[in-house]
């Protein structure tokens, strides 16, 4: 790869390297992040690397597999927003031939809105991302075929019916040998895991294996099952009947099944949940640094409790936005 004129450049830059050489090792995709960030005069902040991977994932551009330490573009799709007055997203592989056309037809017709990623300090740059205005469907699904990406109604409705319930996974082997001094247990009033000693009480437990790969496994009625992290803390969480989503209604005219999914940041989506709520705006999370939480925008009401039944919570639903005299909101 070669370096952008900018910082702003990255992430593009990146997607279409990734797009060109359409799949790799996991693990080279996260020391080329911060091997590039470093040669472009970027200081990212630790685990930035990671957490680029992830959101690219999120937003449609790639699919991970860190178990098999694999990455793979994900093919060009153009997507309706759900509720986004005539908005839809562009999102996949960009190769070369795929950003000609667009850069074409958006000369010619096509009604493009490109808004760039804005990173926060020691952050890496994620692609722009791309939104299309239309009128009516066949003009969108002509569009599709032109740009040679694939029509999908709607990403993250379609998202919504193949997400998993969360459940335990396969029973797996306790921690022995070597490996128990690697041992820790998440705490949830601390929100992270702790070492401990013993194994001897059911909970979520991480240890590293014999290949120092770290383990995480949920131990219920003194049986140990292997369970996602991100999965795992969710059915902590449901054996202790803690909430940590909510839902906050838009205050707009016509807009009350529409409004804004939080997320507590200790418990952080599974990918393809995570991809249903990105793709409802096409745009990453923000955080809260006082409420310490994910935000995503434009999620519908059905979707952000098919989210939350599907880890075994109870979806808050805070109170709508009431407009007050003079158009301001309290």
């Amino acid at each position: 790869m070669t370096g952008p004129t900018s910082s702003t450049e990255f992430g593009g830059i990146l997607l279409r390297w990734l797009s060109e050489s359409r799949s790799g090792k996991a693990s080279a995709l996260r020391d080329g992040v911060r091997s590039q960030a470093q040669a472009w005069g970027l200081e990212l902040k630790e685990y930035a690397d990671w957490d680029w991977m992830r959101k690219a994932a999120a937003l449609g551009f790639i699919d991970v597999d860190l178990r098999a330490d694999r990455w793979s573009v994900a093919p060009p799709v153009l997507t309706r927003l759900p509720h986004a007055d005539g908005l839809a997203l562009l999102t996949g592989a960009r190769t070369a031939q795929i950003s000609a056309r667009v850069e074409e037809a958006a000369q010619e017709w096509l009604e493009l809105i490109t808004v760039p990623h804005r990173p926060e300090t020691g952050e890496a740059p994620l692609p722009d991302t791309l939104l299309v205005q239309y009128e009516d469907l066949r003009t969108l699904q002509v569009t599709a075929q032109f740009l040679g990406a694939r029509y999908v109604p709607c990403a993250a409705q379609q998202l919504t019916e193949l997400i998993p319930r969360a459940e335990l996974g396969p029973e797996a082997a306790p921690p022995g040998g070597s490996t128990t001094n690697t041992l820790e247990k998440y705490d949830l009033r601390l929100q992270r895991f702790v070492p401990v000693e013993r194994d001897d009480e059911d909970g979520l437990y991480r240890w590293r294996g014999a290949d120092y790969a770290r383990l995480t496994r949920v131990r219920r009625n003194g049986v140990f099952y292997a369970v996602e992290r991100e999965t795992s803390i969710y059915l902590e969480l449901a054996r202790h009947r803690v909430g940590v989503m909510r839902w906050l209604p838009e205050s707009g005219k016509g807009r009350t099944r529409i409004g804004r999914l939080f997320v507590d940041r200790y418990a952080p989506l599974p990918a393809l949940h995570e991809r249903a709520a990105v793709l409802c705006s096409g745009f990453p999370p923000s955080v809260g640094k006082q409420t310490r939480t994910r935000a995503y925008d434009n999620v519908p009401r059905a979707l952000a409790e098919a989210l939350a039944a599907s880890l075994q919570q109870n979806l808050e639903i805070a109170p709508r936005p009431v407009a007050a005299t003079g158009g301001r909101t309290k």
